[in-house]
């Protein structure tokens, strides 16, 4: 009964352990969830210069801020380059409505808005139509949340 006891001891700790730890470890660009690549691999100008999220390719592709991003032209990758700041997403690429309630969530890289020449993205339609509303309030939020993971 004691080796019983002992084993049970031994294969449950490393387990619950693993449970503990956190599920997503933050990074600054959203790209856990897609393998190294940035927007799921989406073209971060074309929802500036085309109004709709494009895939983009491997052809044309760019590192910044330790994550793969990809662009559906060698002009757009350029103009990423030359301004990052201006293309990228907002808080990392992560959720905007989540982030606003100070959660880290996945998006859809078809579910976004331009604000203020700014691009939010969400993880579902429903996170979008509420950001219809109250929309400062909830980009001040956003924004507070956001600097707090950024300090960790």
């Amino acid at each position: 009964m004691p080796i019983r006891r002992f084993t049970l001891f031994v294969l449950l700790v490393p387990l619950l352990s693993a449970l503990a730890r956190p599920v997503l470890a933050f990074e600054e660009v959203n790209k856990s969830y897609f393998g190294g690549v940035a927007l799921g691999g989406y073209d971060a100008v074309s929802y500036f210069t085309e109004s709709k999220a494009v895939k983009g390719s491997k052809a044309h592709a760019l590192d910044w801020k330790s994550a793969t991003w990809l662009f559906s032209s060698d002009a757009n990758r350029q103009r990423f380059k030359a301004s990052p700041q201006a293309f990228a997403p907002q808080y990392g690429g992560y959720c905007s409505n989540q982030m606003s309630l100070g959660n880290l969530s996945d998006i859809d890289a078809e579910v976004w808005r331009i604000i203020d020449n700014k691009l939010y993205l969400f993880g579902h339609d429903a996170g979008r139509v509420r950001w219809a509303s109250d929309t400062g309030q909830r980009i001040s939020d956003g924004d507070q949340h956001w600097r707090t993971f950024l300090a960790r």
